[in-house]
């Protein structure tokens, strides 16, 4: 009997692991031209805080033409030159300067980081150009780490500098969001700035299962930009957590059936199912919020698998969450 038990455990380790390498080794592309060939970031955060503040107007004109997108304001203007130096006079925000030069002595592993997302981003998007790339100094805001225009992507470095940060308890910023405030969520929030920027189209997430399937398309797209990243870090769970949500899988999927949820547009289960929070109250305190996009995920990955010619463009023009989820026969197991 235990052998039957060796030899069933060990089918369903390597189906699990094929499942796994087939829907990765479709995303995990070669890419032998890559473009762009080389990234600059221009750090207008470090310009300014080491700005002389003895000739504040001089170094600011100075400093304009290279940072067009942050000073646009006409600096002749005494009021708008006073609201700079008010702001690099700040002493909350000079420890936050001081704590990201500690984070990013040098910009050059930013650049390195992010440079193979724009490889892979134009290797499937090659007629869009992403604006430059700027690092500043933001005051901890979680909500906009990254800011894309049509002049500039502007990266709040100090909302990167690690989980025990000790300004953001200052901050009072929830322990769920400052476990997503650290360098290696970097990248992963770059790619969603690209596919919040220029790929996103909710209009279509009329059901809970549009939305999974949006969300899913948005963590598959950060996964296809960032092959190698850690599953914990794409979904922005702990260990823990993410330990937990593969476990209940199925028992996830079982209460979206079960309460016939799938179909549903009520708001009160959007927000629980895909709103920021310490857990999701129906499963408990072990279980992190946001499943609905762990779950669209899980199909997306399950669609890629079953693909065998697989084109990340033609999946982003199917809108029919229906057809998705259908041709990826998701329906894991209830434990």
């Amino acid at each position: 009997m235990r052998i039957k038990h060796w030899i069933a455990g060990f089918i369903l380790l390597v189906f699990l692991v094929s499942c796994e390498s087939g829907y990765k080794s479709k995303l995990d592309v070669r890419i032998t031209d890559p473009e762009p060939k080389s990234l600059t970031i221009e750090q207008y955060g470090k310009a300014l805080f080491e700005a002389d503040t003895a000739h504040f107007q001089e170094a600011l004109l100075e400093m304009q033409s290279t940072f067009k997108p942050f000073l646009q304001a006409d600096l002749y203007n005494p009021a708008n030159v006073q609201q700079l130096r008010d702001f690099v006079a700040d002493t909350f925000l000079i420890s936050l300067y001081k704590q990201t030069q500690q984070v990013y002595p040098k910009i050059s592993h930013v650049e390195n980081t992010l440079l193979p997302i724009l490889q892979h981003f134009h290797y499937y998007f090659p007629a869009i150009n992403p604006p430059p790339v700027y690092t500043y100094i933001s005051g901890a805001n979680p909500q906009t780490p990254i800011i894309a225009g049509a002049d500039a992507i502007a990266i709040g470095l100090d909302c990167y500098l690690g989980d025990s940060t000790l300004a953001y308890k200052q901050l009072q910023i929830p322990r769920y969001m400052t476990l997503q405030m650290t360098p290696a969520h970097l990248p992963r929030d770059f790619a969603f700035m690209l596919f919040d920027s220029y790929l996103s189209d909710e209009s279509n997430a009329k059901t809970i299962l549009d939305e999974m399937i949006h969300s899913g398309k948005k963590l598959l797209f950060t996964e296809a930009l960032n092959p190698g990243m850690n599953d914990a870090v794409l979904l922005g769970y702990s260990d823990a957590q993410l330990a937990w949500v593969n476990e209940n899988e199925g028992n996830i999927w079982a209460f979206l059936v079960g309460e016939q949820l799938l179909y549903s547009n009520d708001f009160m289960m959007f927000k629980k199912l895909f709103g920021p929070g310490p857990f999701t109250k129906e499963f408990g305190e072990d279980a992190p919020a946001r499943l609905g996009e762990f779950i669209g995920l899980q199909i997306l990955r399950h669609y890629v698998d079953r693909q065998k010619n697989f084109d990340l463009l033609k999946l982003f023009s199917m809108q029919d969450a229906q057809t998705i989820l259908t041709q990826s026969r998701y329906k894991p197991t209830k434990k």
